[in-house]
């Protein structure tokens, strides 16, 4: 499974406002510039497995753009399909693209005067698409913020606030009172234990 970078965030639900697509549709021009980088890196020998991977994570980011559907289709049909967990991907695989493409340019960076023009050409559609991916994580975000009612089914409320076990009652009647017996309490370090040898 890709790593989730959201911070916690729910996952978008709803469709893509007009900015999100903006910054998708460039996005989609970047994934395909990697792709291209990465079979020129093939070409001339080198093994443009971080292009690769890149490339799939923008692949199931881009899941619901009619351009990349027959590739992303061919992909979830795959074993990598498992790699996009429950959602299969869209817009809950930003962070992870993001975070990739970044630490990819970076890495490439290093090499980038001496690497020949796909190297070259895999830098600039890697960072260009972590800068994409950076902007539309930030629209994500504030559009979770707003509690527009397109995350998980919130239909305008924030997140309820995290509460305990014990406050929660769980099984309680409607007059206060568990119906079933409260456990043993724990204590941990009482009793005699176990002595070897002896």
């Amino acid at each position: 499974m890709l790593p989730n970078m959201g911070g916690g965030m729910p996952p978008f639900a709803g469709p893509p406002t007009p900015e999100m697509q903006d910054k998708l549709r460039k996005i989609r021009y970047c994934v395909i510039g990697i792709f291209a980088a990465a079979v020129g890196r093939f070409a001339t020998g080198d093994l443009p497995m971080n292009e690769l991977m890149c490339g799939i994570v923008g692949v199931f980011l881009l899941s619901q753009d009619p351009n990349m559907a027959p590739c992303y289709t061919c992909l979830a049909s795959s074993p990598l399909g498992q790699c996009a967990g429950p959602g299969g991907g869209g817009l809950s695989c930003v962070m992870a693209f993001t975070f990739m493409a970044f630490i990819n340019s970076f890495f490439l960076s290093i090499k980038l005067f001496m690497g020949g023009p796909f190297v070259l050409m895999s830098f600039a559609f890697q960072f260009a698409g972590g800068v994409q991916g950076w902007r539309l994580n930030s629209l994500v975000s504030a559009a979770a913020a707003s509690g527009d009612g397109s995350f998980g089914g919130q239909s305008g409320q924030g997140l309820l606030p995290q509460q305990p076990m014990a406050q929660m009652n769980l099984g309680a009647a409607p007059g206060g009172r568990s119906g079933a017996p409260a456990p043993p309490s724990f204590s941990a370090f009482q009793g005699t234990g176990q002595r070897l040898g002896g």
